[in-house]
């Protein structure tokens, strides 16, 4: 069989993220790729163990459990990847996005209506780091209102995000003093 058959009938992207031949930068992410020359050195290294040690070697894969829970930790910008997500919900899937801006809602929500799935969203907050989500309570507001108002998106709730690697100390009082000053002065007027 030759390759155009066997792929003929998969939606690049949807289906399957690339098909052999395709270049690295079409290659649709997020997706597992694998060094099958790595992969062969390694099964072949764990046989190699087990039959020397007396024991039984069946290399196998979990590709096939099932994913239903799924959180996508930053902005989906792209039209193509929105669309792709807003049809992940079909397979009884709880798909959860961060937004940070009120565009990407109406993108998130044209896409969720044209699959007739939801989508839930979480407002991303930026707690000092400066990478990603909303700095003050008024964008946090708008772009929850935008989402609860939006057909095919359901608000999930806020995500803060710190966005640098964890240490060993106790830093809540480090994050909490990093927090912007707009969003620590409305929560103390909510106590």
């Amino acid at each position: 069989m030759n390759i155009e058959a066997k792929f003929a009938d998969l939606e690049v992207g949807y289906d399957v993220p690339a098909i052999p031949g395709m270049s690295e930068e079409e290659i649709q992410t997020p997706c597992l790729i694998l060094d099958l020359d790595a992969l062969e050195r390694n099964i072949r290294k764990m046989g190699d163990y087990a039959k020397r040690h007396n024991m039984r070697h069946r290399a196998h894969g979990k590709m096939h459990k099932s994913i239903k829970d799924v959180l996508v930790s930053n902005q989906v910008r792209d039209p193509a990847k929105i669309d792709r997500l807003a049809r992940l919900p079909r397979y009884d899937t709880r798909i959860v996005v961060c937004i940070d801006d009120l565009a990407n809602v109406a993108e998130l929500s044209a896409a969720a209506r044209k699959h007739g799935t939801t989508l839930e969203c979480f407002v991303e907050i930026d707690c000092g780091a400066g990478r990603c989500g909303v700095n003050t309570a008024a964008e946090v507001v708008a772009i929850a209102k935008a989402i609860d108002a939006a057909p095919g998106l359901k608000l999930a709730g806020i995500r803060p995000i710190r966005a640098q690697c964890s240490t060993s100390r106790d830093t809540r009082t480090e994050s909490s003093s990093s927090t912007p000053q707009s969003l620590r002065s409305r929560k103390r007027s909510k106590r």
